[in-house]
């Protein structure tokens, strides 16, 4: 006989009594242990729900750490990208400036011309050395006062009296020791600092400019 079927009496029923209606009694002892059990199986639901979120949150993070990351490793490339490119042009616009103010003495002249006219192979090639006026001012006051330690007497000092006269139109000759091939000429259309040596073989260009203009072309990686 189901227990939800419904049954219908034409009279009150005597004789009998319903003393419980439900599912069969627990005992104190079990139903400790199903509330223990049921305890145990929540706390393993609960721990798995929230080591799942845990597991979820991690990766969450992790993927945004990358993207991140990701986004800084893109912008530091893009910003030493545009070092890379705006660098030369810094590096040459401040030495352009600064160089003008910069003061130098005929003996830094003269290391300037040494050192190109060094280049040249053949100590018996004649060579032609341009200044501007400062530069080759300084070069003639070093010159003369080199001479002036080896002067001994009035009649040296005639002659080079007589020589001075002549100095500059043709170029000045003899003004570093151990050159007598090496001319000095003025030119106005050089800076201080510049320097041009001209050969048989062609011109060699000292040029503060034309350096700078080198500098740039290494650092842009352009040979």
């Amino acid at each position: 006989m189901s227990y939800n079927k419904t049954i219908f009496f034409p009279c009150a029923p005597k004789r009998f009594k319903v003393d419980f209606y439900g599912e069969s009694p627990v005992s104190a002892a079990e139903s400790l242990e199903n509330n223990k059990i049921a305890l145990d199986d929540g706390k393993k639901e609960a721990t798995q729900f929230y080591q799942g979120e845990i597991l979820q949150l991690r990766e969450e993070i992790a993927e945004n750490q990358k993207n991140l990351l990701s986004s800084i490793s893109e912008k530091v490339d893009a910003t030493l990208n545009e070092l890379d490119k705006r660098l030369p042009d810094l590096v040459t616009s401040i030495v352009e400036r600064v160089l003008p103010e910069v003061n130098i003495d005929g003996d830094q002249v003269k290391s300037i011309v040494v050192s190109m006219i060094e280049e040249f192979s053949n100590g018996e090639e004649k060579l032609d050395v341009f200044l501007c006026k400062k530069d080759l001012d300084l070069l003639k006051a070093l010159s003369n006062t080199a001479n002036e330690v080896s002067d001994d007497d009035t009649d040296d000092g005639f002659a080079s009296a007589i020589a001075g006269i002549f100095d500059g139109l043709e170029g000045d000759d003899s003004l570093i020791d151990g050159y007598p091939n090496v001319k000095f000429h003025q030119d106005d259309s050089l800076l201080p600092g510049d320097c041009q040596v001209k050969s048989r073989y062609g011109l060699l260009d000292g040029r503060i400019s034309t350096k700078l203009r080198k500098v740039h072309q290494e650092l842009n990686g352009n040979d």
